[in-house]
């Protein structure tokens, strides 16, 4: 529902989001303070984010209770830290080489043109595949059922 409201209106705050959740929901009861906290919840960066548990996290705060949905492009790369939120890095380009973290949950972001070299998108799987010299080949990847 955050996710929705924020694809619709842009910018928003927890207020924003209740109001559209109210109005597109009539008939659902969702608590308040749920929303309030699911709205910091989803934040790669708001202070308060590390005191919920790893969530998907698609917001950015931009200050003054107002969010927007993040970028990494754009933001960087952010981690949630014991401590709060903090900026770990701007995609990294030197030569042909690219660099990315792996944040604390052991994730690390793909640089976009990375992904479109390997013509991958959202929900799309990769595989990290040893040569015979002993290489870590990416590869677009399909999972199939057994």
């Amino acid at each position: 529902m955050i996710e929705e409201a924020v694809d619709r209106l842009g910018e928003i705050t927890a207020k924003d989001t209740k109001d559209y959740i109210k109005e597109s929901y009539p008939k659902d009861n969702v608590n308040e303070l749920t929303i309030n906290a699911q709205v910091i919840a989803c934040s790669v960066n708001h202070s308060s984010a590390h005191h919920y548990s790893d969530s998907h996290r698609f917001l950015f705060f931009l200050g003054n209770g107002r969010f927007r949905r993040y970028d990494a492009k754009k933001d960087g790369l952010w981690e949630i830290t014991p401590n709060g939120a903090r900026k770990v890095a701007e995609d990294v380009k030197a030569n042909d080489a690219y660099f990315t973290q792996i944040d604390s949950a052991g994730q690390m972001r793909l640089p976009e043109e990375i992904r479109k070299k390997l013509q991958v998108g959202e929900r799309d799987f990769v595989a990290f595949v040893a040569d015979d010299q002993g290489n870590i080949v990416l590869r677009k990847a399909e999972l199939r059922p057994i």
